[in-house]
């Protein structure tokens, strides 16, 4: 009889080894993917408002800052003969465009619902691009831009305090830090006068307003810069609901839902809505109307009390003096517009610019610049 070979079992000990060290092999593979971002002795490691972490350069002379809220920080921050390429929207902006006249030069590859890489990447070439969130979500685009090797950086902002974080952003990369944090400073102070005279009346929630954003029958989303604000402020707003997906999302109403919520103050981002209104008799049955309580939003450096506005805290006097009169009589809101575009744009504005802008009207072109001969 032949004798057979007794078979040698592994050890169990041995075998989970092995099982651990390909768990790990793998892990490792998967790193390699997705390595972590370094940066050089020419650069810094900076977080964007989607929790990216990007490397950056520590002297930037060209910057392509290709979402309208982007622009107006790099101004504010005193930057803006850096900026070589904006969005088509930052082409409207007649006050902006009149104080910095050289931006009517600039370049535009983004407008439109389109982005024209080729347009971005000429001479000049940027050494950072700002974008919007749903630019730097969407795979295609970034992979275009991810081949010219130029640092992407999102701006995106929600609420107050996300506003400040995205200028201290761009202050830190631009090397403004002193004066991202000035501007962030008088936003607090803003906040703290306007509701502690709110909360000590006791205001809290006895007001309700409706905000159109560019539509009559467009409302606030949630999650927007001006639904923060208006909150803040004691007031109920209607008509705003919670989106899914990017703050770029827009909330519809209906008009039997306008009637129905009948909102004592109505605010709403442009002259041709605020004139609609007031022409179209069978929006008068409206309490906001009948009240004298139909105001048109302010148009600045931006549009007071847009989703993306940067003079947030001048749309917080203004509305405190709109919504609570009483509150704030002691308040001089021409002054204050006054230091405030001084302080932080450098711009001595005369009365009757200061009145435009409270008006609301002829600062915001219909159509873009048009920046060809």
């Amino acid at each position: 009889m032949v004798e057979k070979k007794r078979q040698k079992l592994i050890p169990i000990g041995w075998l989970l080894l092995a099982v651990m060290l390909l768990l790990s092999a793998c892990s490792a593979a998967g790193n390699q993917s997705a390595p972590a971002v370094q940066a050089d002795q020419n650069q810094r490691l900076v977080t964007d408002s989607l929790g990216r972490t990007v490397a950056v350069p520590k002297e930037i002379d060209q910057v392509a800052a290709v979402f309208s809220p982007a622009v107006h920080i790099i101004c504010m921050l005193g930057d803006s003969d850096k900026i070589q390429s904006v969005s088509e929207g930052n082409m409207r902006d007649r006050l902006l465009l009149n104080l910095y006249p050289t931006m009517v030069d600039a370049r535009t590859p983004k407008g439109g619902g389109a982005f024209n890489i080729e347009e971005l990447y000429q001479e000049p070439l940027p050494d950072i691009i700002f974008c919007d969130p749903a630019t730097v979500n969407d795979g295609k685009t970034m992979k275009q831009l991810e081949k010219f090797n130029v640092p992407v950086v999102a701006i995106d902002f929600q609420t107050i305090e996300d506003q400040k974080t995205a200028i201290t952003l761009i202050g830190t990369i631009m090397g403004r830090e002193e004066k991202a944090a000035q501007y962030c400073a008088y936003l607090d102070e803003t906040q703290k006068l306007i509701t502690d005279r709110i909360e000590a009346a006791g205001k809290s929630d006895s007001i309700t307003l409706y905000h159109a954003v560019n539509e009559l029958l467009r409302g606030d989303t949630e999650a927007s810069l001006s639904a923060d604000i208006i909150k803040r402020m004691g007031i109920t707003q209607l008509g705003v609901k919670a989106m899914p997906g990017l703050n770029d999302a827009k909330n519809y109403i209906s008009l039997e839902t306008l009637f129905a919520d009948d909102p004592q103050y109505i605010i709403v981002n442009g002259a041709d809505v605020y004139d609609y209104i007031m022409k179209n008799e069978r929006l008068h049955v409206l309490k906001a109307y009948q009240n004298n309580h139909v105001y048109n939003l302010p148009v600045g450096i931006s549009r007071w009390g847009q989703p993306y506005s940067l003079e947030t805290p001048l749309f917080m006097l203004w509305l405190g003096k709109t919504i609570y009169p009483e509150l704030f009589g002691d308040l001089e809101l021409k002054q204050e517009m006054k230091s405030y575009y001084q302080t932080f744009f450098d711009a001595d504005l005369s009365d009757d610019v200061l009145n435009q802008i409270l008006e609301g009207r002829d600062l915001r072109e219909l159509e873009p610049v048009n920046t060809t001969e």
